[in-house]
């Protein structure tokens, strides 16, 4: 059975995504490790058994790719995201790591594969995983959508305006990606967000988030 499990990253609190269909084989995604110490995240996967493939980052900021660092160099995987996000993640005021506390600043240089050199599909054991450049939040923001559950970053959050005013945010380019969940909408999608709880997209008034 295709699983989703949460974890709530640390210290900043924002939701770390696992999926896994321990049915088909072991492997499994990490989207947006944003933990600066990822042990809930490593011990989550070895009591499961679990086998890590990619970690998938739905944009740069740091309460979204903290764990990054950490889980490259024990599993040795790859880092999936768009092409402006691999760049950004290897820039501190990009991420906005050094504002958050410049102690804690950090850069990630790792192997990143493009959704665009992937056009847009990643295969990951019998699923398709489809991306959607969804800018707005930041320039380098995207979305996922696995079977019938679309993960959606910090661009859209339930009953939360999204943020424009951090760096490469745009109200404008905003407004065109929540036209692009309004369309989506009717097809039994459920929203798993950057940060809060699921809901469904059916019954969500999503046109509030620019009116």
């Amino acid at each position: 059975m295709f699983c989703i499990h949460t974890i709530v990253n640390q210290p900043i609190t924002s939701n770390c995504f696992i999926l896994y269909d321990n049915t088909i084989d072991n492997n499994c995604i990490i989207i947006d490790p944003g933990s600066k110490n990822v042990g809930t995240i490593v011990d989550f996967i070895q009591k499961t058994v679990l086998i890590p493939k990619y970690i998938i980052l739905t944009h740069e900021h740091l309460d979204h790719c903290w764990g990054v660092n950490s889980l490259v160099e024990r599993f040795y995987i790859p880092v999936v995201c768009s092409k402006l996000c691999s760049e950004a993640i290897q820039n501190e005021k990009r991420k906005c790591s050094v504002f958050y506390d410049n102690k804690e600043a950090f850069s990630i240089h790792c192997d990143t594969i493009s959704i665009e050199s992937l056009d847009f599909v990643l295969s990951f054991s019998d699923k398709k995983v489809y991306f959607f450049n969804t800018p707005g939040h930041t320039e380098a923001s995207i979305c996922c959508l696995v079977d019938k559950c679309l993960f959606t970053g910090d661009t859209l959050i339930k009953d939360m305006k999204t943020i424009t005013k951090l760096p490469t945010g745009s109200a404008e380019k905003l407004k065109k990606s929540i036209e692009l969940f309004s369309k989506m909408k009717g097809n039994g999608f459920t929203v798993y967000p950057g940060h809060e709880k699921k809901f469904e997209l059916d019954k969500y008034d999503i046109l509030k988030m620019i009116n």
